[in-house]
């Protein structure tokens, strides 16, 4: 027989699972419930909302009216407005042209300047800051 769990349920087997391979979903859902986590429906409890344990879910309204405030313009703006804070910081001679692959290579320790000047004087918006440190990670020295 296929149970069909519910997200929570699901959601809190995947990360036992891998502190544990042996244990099951049925596990999961009964100490999920004697712990207080969720309901016999499988919804969060007030309780573990109330302490941190459990984020409140959304319901599909409130999930689509977020989604219906993303201005996708706004976020294209704000990725060029932090790829142009990193590039003016970098010099010219740092950008060179490769005919062969039809695109510019960049010198990495030009790169790596321009972000740490960039993330030190806090020019870049929060998503920015996320990726350049992403990319800061990857430069090798």
């Amino acid at each position: 027989m296929n149970i069909i769990y519910p997200p929570l349920v699901e959601q809190m087997y995947k990360f036992m699972h891998e502190i544990d391979k042996n244990v099951t979903k049925q596990d999961v859902y009964k100490k999920a419930i004697e712990a207080n986590m969720i309901d016999q429906q499988g919804n969060p409890t007030k309780w573990a909302i109330e302490h941190g344990y459990i984020a409140e879910v959304p319901t599909a309204e409130e999930a689509q009216d977020k989604l219906n405030k993303i201005n996708p313009t706004a976020i294209r703006n704000q990725v060029d407005n932090d790829l142009n804070t990193v590039f003016h910081r970098m010099p010219k001679s740092a950008f060179t042209w490769i005919e062969s692959e039809g695109s510019y290579a960049i010198n990495q320790q030009e790169l790596k300047k321009a972000i740490l000047s960039a993330l030190k004087d806090g020019s870049l918006s929060s998503t920015g800051r996320q990726h350049w440190l992403e990319v800061l990670a990857k430069i090798k020295d």
